[in-house]
């Protein structure tokens, strides 16, 4: 099946629910937020870490700084120690929602933003909840190291406690303590290992970087989301009808197009049936020919399903059995008076050979005119008429099964036709056995 087969399906068969599918939900989101005054939104930057190495993985390090700072922000604990300091009756769960954190190209800085009705709590929510982001990040980072470094602060303020009386021992005169003197030695080498160990955890925390506040909260340029949401809401709809189109085709299948159809059942599209009196002639005269080409005199119209209007039906037998015929006197030439011949409907001035009148058919608008002449050869006299075989157009329930004459068979086609519809016309074939001559189009639907 080609592309513009399927889309051709999709549209003209649910173009309706497909409109319907879009303009609703558009027009709806408009009409809820029309009414509605946009959040303010407070912004402040954060630089999560000062050391250089966090930035140098690219988008991966600034992914991670972000996620980092998006946790401490949303978490529960945070949230409600800002909440209940900045005294704000707000809930911690929509306060975490209206909170925002972007990344600002490959640098630890990231902004910080939060939504509220209100432009003042926005901000005050705002530069409390990026300074708790801060000590936070700084906490976490810094911990362990100040953690260590009191324990070691702790352990030498012990042994330069026990250091001063050992020295006293060991330094007695004139009986010194050696048992002190050696304690004395091992203290002394302990506390310079601490001292050393605090050297080097004061080193580490001096590189571990630090976050800080880099600008306070400050409000954004407000902007109307209506536009933005409603044409979401609009694509949305209409995904949603294309995607029920499609159930729905799988369902019960289609054909669109008239010329898809013949295609389909291997015949010509004879013509138009609802497009003026010229397509109408195009439709009689390609009709005659398909019936004489299978050599039937009758010419049944199929729908797909159902019956067929009484008018249309009409219309179709009309140009395919022709316009009705005038015998009509020709003027005589000048100077000429008229042969008093009968004088119905316009009459025609026709010269034939050597100057003598000649009867003609003339179609004008669709009708046969023919006209009188006034002088008659003996040759033409003697000549047959030709007479042109008539071909009679019915509808299927006029049709009577039991005769033994061969009928052609039209099927009157839509824009759109069921493919339950095709098998049906085919079956009809099959049964009787009579010829398929070709496809009639209409621009509309149309009711049994």
């Amino acid at each position: 099946m080609e592309i513009d087969e399927v889309a051709a399906r999709v549209v003209r068969s649910y173009w309706a629910l497909l409109l319907v599918m879009t303009v609703v939900p558009l027009v709806l989101v408009g009409l809820v937020m029309g009414g509605q005054e946009p959040p303010s939104v407070a912004q402040s930057r954060l630089q999560a870490s000062s050391r250089a190495t966090d930035a140098a993985p690219g988008d991966a390090g600034v992914s991670i700084v972000v996620s980092q700072v998006k946790a401490f922000a949303t978490s529960e604990n945070l949230l409600s120690e800002v909440l209940r300091q900045q005294r704000v009756d707000r809930s911690t769960v929509k306060v975490a929602k209206a909170i925002e954190v972007t990344g600002l190209g490959t640098s630890t800085i990231v902004e910080l933003s939060v939504k509220d009705r209100d432009p003042g709590v926005a901000r005050r929510l705002a530069d409390a909840i990026g300074a708790a982001v801060v000590k936070e990040i700084n906490a976490s980072n810094q911990g362990s190291i100040t953690q260590q470094m009191d324990e070691i602060d702790k352990r030498v303020r012990e042994l330069e406690k026990k250091l001063g009386p050992l020295s006293r021992r060991a330094g007695a005169q004139p009986n010194p303590d050696i048992g002190a003197a050696n304690e004395r030695e091992r203290v002394q080498a302990e506390l310079t290992d601490l001292r050393s160990n605090r050297s080097d955890l004061q080193t580490q925390l001096s590189t571990a970087g630090t976050a800080s506040v880099v600008q306070p909260a400050v409000l954004a340029p407000r902007t109307n989301p209506v536009v933005m949401m409603a044409s979401i809401a609009g694509l949305v709809g209409l995904i949603g009808g294309i995607l029920i189109a499609v159930v729905t085709e799988m369902v019960r299948p289609t054909i669109p197009g008239q010329r898809r159809v013949a295609r389909r059942l291997g015949v010509p599209l004879l013509g138009w049936a609802d497009r003026g009196p010229v397509q109408l002639g195009h439709l009689g005269r390609r009709t005659r020919l398909a019936a004489k080409k299978e050599g039937v005199g009758r010419v049944t119209l199929v729908g797909t399903p159902g019956p067929l209007p009484a008018d249309l039906v009409s219309k179709v037998a009309s140009a395919v059995y022709g316009d009705d015929t005038k015998v009509v006197t020709a003027r005589p030439e000048k100077g000429e008076e008229d042969d008093g011949g009968d004088g119905d409907g316009p009459s025609l001035n026709s010269s034939g050979p050597g100057g003598k009148k000649s009867t003609s058919v003339v179609r004008a608008g669709g009708t046969a005119v023919i006209t009188k002449k006034s002088e008659v050869s003996p040759s033409e006299v003697t000549q047959p008429v030709p007479v042109r075989r008539l071909c009679h157009v019915h509808a299927f329930e006029d049709i009577d099964p039991g005769s033994d004459e061969a009928v052609g068979v039209v099927v009157v086609v839509g824009p759109v036709t069921r493919v339950a519809g095709l098998e049906t016309v085919r079956d009809l074939v099959a049964a009787s056995g009579w010829p398929l001559l070709g496809v009639v189009a209409t621009s509309r639907k149309f009711k049994g």
